[in-house]
């Protein structure tokens, strides 16, 4: 089924410098499409799980590999990789690197999850201030996992802790060099669940999964602390911006992707190679975080959880803010297809369509360039870096 939310529709169709521009109806913004193939770079050894990626000024990546539990440098042509520190509990080491944002003075926030804290990182690699992961606030036990950072250092996660399941939750801000309580930014919707209730009143279990691929919010944030927010609802972008006010953007048209076999055990095979763990503990008052990524013990059965008939629009978890202020988004597509990423602009309005490589997601952005990782059939994955189209 194809659905032409507010009733947009492409008017003609125009080559131009190698891409292809749209032109939408009068007061709409013209699209273009670009395709990337081959990239310019790619690091000659692959790694298990790249959880984060972070160029910094002089074009030095950082990169967490989540399965080796090692932290790299790769040199501005990555031709080379040095390990920074060393896996362990000590201040100057970390368990389990995850993701990787740019912190103020060119230094880098990494959220290491085996040991329950945030660390900030310098420009010389040099280990520096860390924030625990698990902190209790007014709002109550708040696990802190940031998926977003602004240039002032305000963190952006959604939170987790109380146990309640809930169909929607806040994204909040908070400084922790400044302290205080985070602040609620905007709502989202979360992933259907499906729960399950068996035994007795003395031996009572209550079982909840989620439904894969149900319709889910999708956000990230700018260097300026303005928050992207992808509806699922009708496909289109709001940007909160930091001073509390919206602009919206107008819905996109989008093609339903049936849900078959394939993509379930695409689904289901990601969730084994990538899926978050996650235990909270009370030691005498004293609350810990267990946490890890990827490494589970198996794909998990496709009957245990319930499927939905189709798609939605795009993936939420692959939101994505570029330092042009631009919002990248991945279009959930039938398994094995190129992706499709849509861009939009600082006002909410689709302005183009890349597509990528099979077997590839979007990772970064560097000073000019896109950075993507490619899993090939063994299950290792690769790092490649392309040109940036002129989108």
């Amino acid at each position: 089924m194809k659905h032409l939310w507010g009733g947009r529709h492409v008017a003609a169709v125009a080559t131009l410098a190698g891409l292809v521009l749209l032109m939408s109806p009068e007061g709409a913004t013209a699209q273009r499409t670009a395709s990337l193939d081959e990239p310019a770079t790619t690091y000659a050894e692959p790694f298990s799980l790249i959880a984060g990626t972070r160029e910094l000024a002089d074009g030095r990546l950082i990169l967490s590999d989540a399965l080796e539990e090692t932290l790299y440098v790769l040199d501005a042509r990555l031709e080379g990789a040095e390990k920074i520190s060393r896996n362990g509990q000590g201040p100057d080491e970390y368990r389990q690197p995850d993701g990787l944002f740019a912190w103020p003075g060119d230094s880098t926030l990494m959220v290491d999850l085996g040991n329950g804290r945030l660390t900030v990182i310098g420009s010389d690699y040099g280990f520096g201030r860390t924030i625990p992961v698990v902190q209790q606030k007014a709002m109550g036990l708040q696990i802190i996992l940031p998926q977003g950072v602004d240039a002032s250092g305000f963190l952006y996660y959604q939170p987790r802790g109380d146990g309640m399941i809930r169909d929607s939750a806040d994204v909040v801000r908070w400084s922790p060099g400044a302290g205080g309580e985070p602040e609620p930014v905007t709502r989202i919707k979360l992933t259907d669940v499906t729960e399950r209730t068996s035994g007795g009143a003395n031996e009572m279990r209550q079982e909840v999964m989620p439904v894969p691929l149900s319709p889910e919010d999708g956000w990230a944030v700018g260097a300026n602390g303005d928050v992207a927010v992808v509806r699922v609802g009708d496909y289109h972008v709001d940007w909160v911006r930091a001073d509390g006010t919206i602009v919206s953007g107008p819905p996109v048209p989008y093609e339903s992707v049936s849900v078959k076999t394939a993509d379930k055990e695409a689904w289901a095979e990601e969730m084994a190679a990538t899926g978050l763990m996650m235990m909270v503990t009370n030691d005498n008052g004293q609350m810990n975080a267990r946490m890890r990524r990827g490494g589970g013990r198996g794909v998990p059965s496709l009957d245990r959880f319930q499927w939905p008939e189709v798609k939605p629009p795009f993936v939420p978890g692959s939101v994505r803010v570029d330092s042009q202020g631009n919002v990248w988004v991945e279009r959930y597509v039938a398994a094995g297809e190129r992706p499709v990423l849509d861009v939009f602009d600082g006002a909410g309005r689709h302005i183009g369509v890349v597509t990528i490589p099979a077997g590839c997601s979007l990772t970064g952005f560097g000073d000019g360039t896109v950075y993507l990782t490619r899993r090939d059939d063994l299950g290792f994955q690769w790092l490649e870096r392309y040109d940036r189209p002129a989108i």
